[in-house]
């Protein structure tokens, strides 16, 4: 919420002549006495943990006010409600007027944009908005993900370039494994699968997650590694037991370590998440 009160900040003075009226009581017709009613309303909404109906409000007064801080504001509530189309949505109306916006405001919208933008699978969005956020703050981190959307967005040789002018130890462990996750995907991408291992060993040891395990356990089986690859699985299977993608790679591994039983009851348990991964039946 500390976003929001610097939000609530620096929009109020578009509408001070509002409060005015408002203080004094009297009855005026005017959209700026209206604007001023429903902002405050919204804030004590949000104030209160009531950021969906919030979020509704700041969306009627962004319609008519056409103020960056409150299409912000209405992207923050959507963000802390867990409404990412929602949160899109405003933040693309945040970023078409965010010249309008101090420098930490811009750099939240462009950071959450790019974000979702990336779990949308919206390439191009995730690079440009990276791109600016780093042009805007320079900072290390803003920089990594700059080139790690220009990676997704299939500009590889720009993605490199990018990150050989960075070191992780520059980085917070958090960007410093995402750094190693970079030089893998590239290392892999080149066929270089003994470089790519290195560095998710190293991305691992910056942050574990079952997703590099299960990365580290792809690399592996493509190494003929199997033995290895099945423990590295089984650790991102205790870290994801639900994700049947894991499992699957699980049972390959285990049978290509002769752990045949093992593996009919990996792949058993991925059949019961995802039932059209029956057509794999012959395998096992």
């Amino acid at each position: 919420m500390a976003l929001l009160a610097s939000i609530h900040a620096g929009s109020v003075i578009k509408t001070a002549f509002g409060a005015v009226l408002v203080a004094a009581g009297l009855s005026v017709s005017g959209q700026v006495a209206e604007d001023y009613a429903l902002r405050e309303r919204a804030y004590a909404l949000a104030a209160e943990g009531q950021c969906r109906a919030a979020h509704s409000a700041f969306v009627e007064l962004a319609r008519t006010s056409g103020d960056a801080h409150d299409w912000l504001a209405a992207a923050t509530c959507a963000i802390d409600i867990g409404d990412n189309d929602r949160a899109v949505t405003a933040l693309q109306a945040v970023l078409a007027e965010r010249h309008t916006l101090s420098v930490e405001e811009q750099l939240f919208a462009l950071r959450s944009y790019a974000y979702r933008a990336e779990a949308a699978g919206d390439w191009s969005g995730t690079r440009h908005a990276w791109r600016d956020a780093a042009m805007l703050s320079g900072a290390p981190q803003d920089r990594l993900m700059a080139a790690r959307g220009a990676r997704l967005a299939g500009e590889h040789g720009a993605a490199q370039t990018e990150l050989a002018g960075l070191s992780p130890g520059a980085l917070t462990p958090q960007f410093a494994a995402i750094w190693h996750d970079e030089q893998a995907s590239h290392a892999r991408r080149a066929g270089r699968n003994r470089e790519a291992l290195s560095h998710i060993d190293r991305a691992i040891a910056a942050e574990d997650s079952p997703w590099r395990r299960y990365e580290q356990g792809q690399v592996m089986t493509a190494l003929g590694m199997h033995h290895s690859a099945a423990h590295a699985l089984e650790r991102a299977h205790r870290g994801a037991p639900d994700n049947a993608s894991i499992l699957v790679s699980l049972a390959y591994a285990s049978r290509a370590s002769g752990e045949i039983a093992s593996a009919r009851g990996y792949y058993r348990q991925a059949v019961m998440l995802d039932p059209s991964l029956s057509r794999l039946s012959a395998d096992f």
